[in-house]
């Protein structure tokens, strides 16, 4: 006879606690990456912050044309990202990460990117050196 205890759902109490603990640790592990890359990057972003670029954008003074360029950037920035944890999403390091829910954005700068240029961008835009 065993002695662990099953609950109405079929799991044994002894699953509901490692799933837990489980839950915990990757909690832990992102709160514990978005401290390293907020650390990590802090230097980064006060620079950025503080150029003209982001300060008149940040006060709605952004030329269309440099938003485009901006827009253009962040689309072949994120086509990299978004290919790389594609391709690295059942990674035992990077798999407790992967939210394409929460960090995809290809498919709206996607759309941004047709606003901008029209149906036939992609034969007119190429990735910048900075991207």
């Amino acid at each position: 006879m065993s002695a662990e205890v099953e609950t109405s759902e079929g799991v044994d109490e002894s699953e509901k606690k490692n799933s837990g603990a489980l839950e915990k640790e990757n909690q832990m592990r992102m709160a514990d990456l978005s401290e390293l890359l907020k650390e990590g990057t802090k230097e980064a972003h006060d620079r950025a912050e503080n150029t003209q670029f982001v300060k008149d954008f940040l006060k709605g003074n952004i030329k269309k044309e440099l938003f485009k360029l901006a827009t253009t950037a962040l689309y072949f920035t994120y086509s990299a990202l978004e290919e790389e944890m594609e391709r690295n999403k059942d990674h035992p390091a990077f798999a407790p990460l992967y939210f394409p829910m929460e960090l995809h954005r290809k498919e709206a700068l996607t759309k941004d990117m047709e606003y901008f240029f029209g149906e036939n961008w992609e034969e007119q835009v190429q990735c910048p050196k900075a991207a």
